[in-house]
């Protein structure tokens, strides 16, 4: 008899104590940085050029809600309640056309054909990695993305370039790896403008030149 009074005591304070318990609250999660002058810009004034912005492409792996954290090369995790606020490839894609219109790089960008007469060039990339890893006492941020500028009329590629950086995340947890990707992200960004800018600038001296 004491036997089963003892195993319905400890039922009962089992059921009690799941019943109590309440699932992790989802926190959701943004790339976010401010968008800084074109430093050492060539031209004082937009180019003007006309660039159709394509949604990026994203690897698979990387496409779920739950931020990816690895261990190790070969195993990849994803956080159950850390989640991205927006598709990672929605984000970065905003973020981008957000930079280029901030800096005032061309005179039109744009996301969609019919939006305005056929664009000059297409910006396209894809998100191969954006990931948090782990490695012994130390986190990390890793993003990598592949970026490639076309010319739309020529369908030839003009510019491409993959942009890879790992940064040390002072503090683990997620929140401070998610402010270490919007730096590698600002980094990233500034450094395709860089890029864009003396490549447009290259393209008129050359028409003046031929002028």
């Amino acid at each position: 008899m004491k036997k089963i009074i003892i195993i319905a005591v400890i039922a009962i304070s089992l059921i009690f104590m799941f019943s109590c318990a309440r699932p992790l609250a989802k926190q959701y999660y943004l790339l976010n940085y401010t968008y800084d002058n074109l430093q050492n810009r060539k031209s004082e004034t937009p180019y003007g050029k006309i660039i159709r912005l394509r949604p990026f492409g994203i690897e698979k792996v990387y496409a779920k809600p739950g931020i990816v954290y690895r261990e190790s090369p070969y195993k990849l995790n994803y956080y159950n309640d850390h989640l991205w606020a927006v598709r990672p490839v929605d984000m970065i894609s905003d973020l981008i056309f957000n930079h280029i219109e901030r800096v005032n790089l061309v005179k039109t960008v744009v996301r969609r054909l019919d939006e305005t007469v056929a664009p000059d060039y297409e910006l396209s990339g894809t998100i191969l990695a954006i990931e948090e890893y782990d490695s012994d006492e130390l986190w990390y941020a890793h993003l990598k993305i592949s970026v490639v500028l076309t010319d739309f009329n020529a369908r030839t590629t003009v510019y491409s370039r993959i942009f890879d950086q790992t940064r040390k995340v002072e503090t683990h947890n997620p929140i401070s790896v998610v402010k270490t990707l919007s730096e590698i992200m600002d980094y990233t960004a500034s450094m395709l403008m860089i890029d864009l800018d003396n490549f447009f600038y290259e393209q008129t001296k050359n028409k003046n030149d031929d002028d």
